[in-house]
């Protein structure tokens, strides 16, 4: 049986809001888990792709101007080869890339970033979350604090293996660029496809912050997606994509906001991570992201 692609809302950044195609396009857009966002003027995926390209290749297999795109196998705690599925990726938060990244890379992640914290203020004001908790909630990530990640994925043609593996993210909000597909979301016990759309990034939400509104009228829903196995077309390079993360710090407290506006620690950011981490990838990286900042890795490139 054929499944038709999900049909995602649709938004741009207006100001410092969004603007949505529809009057409950954000409402549907948190029940949904994902929608898409145009590409805001100005902000050039270029440099991410190009990071995509080249960051497993060695640094002297290509041409001198993206040599400082290659070389980020050396990096430990930074290049992570998931052998169980397609996928091979960089992950890396801001120090990281403060220190590993040219600045032309470091101006395009800066600006996603931004955008995860602009959906992040959207999401808990449509919500109706009061604005003096934000911080505390998020455990500062609303502020640039917390942990913002970002990722670069290459998906190895070679492997007969599933791309991603299925899972939920595990932070706020998560904007993703791609441009081949893919991408599939679990709905209604299906695998749909969510197709690309040329000038648009995906947007979706993540574990916390469905734990954090769980408990209201409108809960948002962390969305349950993978990456299918990808078989490029003769002669075409292999499937990438690159995102920006807006996640809760490693250490600390999970929260939710009950209905009478207040908010309390539910668990901790700890076990919310070796969780997910333990049950999704299978593989010897269980303490990503817990026991320490994994930014600026370990070993230097070449």
């Amino acid at each position: 049986m054929t499944t038709g692609a999900m049909t995602l809302q649709r938004a741009s950044v207006r100001g410092t809001g969004l603007a949505f195609g529809t009057e409950d396009g954000l409402s549907k857009a948190l029940a949904d888990g994902c929608f898409l966002l145009a590409v805001p003027a100005g902000c050039d995926p270029g440099p991410g792709i190009t990071l995509c390209r080249e960051f497993y290749r060695a640094p002297e297999d290509g041409p001198e101007a993206t040599r400082p795109y290659r070389g980020f196998r050396a990096l430990e705690g930074v290049y992570f080869d998931r052998e169980h599925f397609q996928t091979e990726h960089v992950l890396i938060d801001g120090p990281g890339r403060r220190r590993h990244f040219p600045p032309e890379l470091i101006a395009m992640t800066e600006r996603i970033s931004e955008l995860t914290l602009l959906v992040l203020r959207c999401a808990m004001a449509d919500l109706g979350i009061a604005t003096h908790l934000w911080s505390e909630i998020t455990g500062g990530a609303v502020d640039g604090r917390g942990t913002h990640w970002f990722a670069a994925n290459h998906y190895r043609s070679d492997r007969a293996q599933l791309g991603c593996a299925p899972h939920k993210d595990t932070g706020f909000v998560t904007v993703l660029y791609n441009e081949e597909p893919g991408l599939e979301a679990f709905v209604n016990d299906v695998w749909v496809p969510i197709d690309p759309v040329s000038g648009h990034f995906v947007v979706n939400f993540g574990g916390a912050f469905e734990l954090l509104t769980a408990a209201l009228s409108r809960p948002v829903h962390a969305i349950l997606h993978r990456v299918r196995q990808c078989t490029p077309e003769p002669g075409a390079a292999d499937r990438f994509s690159f995102a920006a993360f807006a996640n809760p710090p490693a250490t600390g407290n999970l929260y939710q906001v009950r209905r009478d506006g207040s908010a309390a620690a539910v668990r901790s950011s700890e076990d919310f991570l070796r969780e997910f981490n333990e049950h999704t990838w299978s593989d010897r990286h269980t303490d990503f992201g817990i026991a320490r900042s994994v930014g600026a890795g370990r070993g230097e490139r070449s």
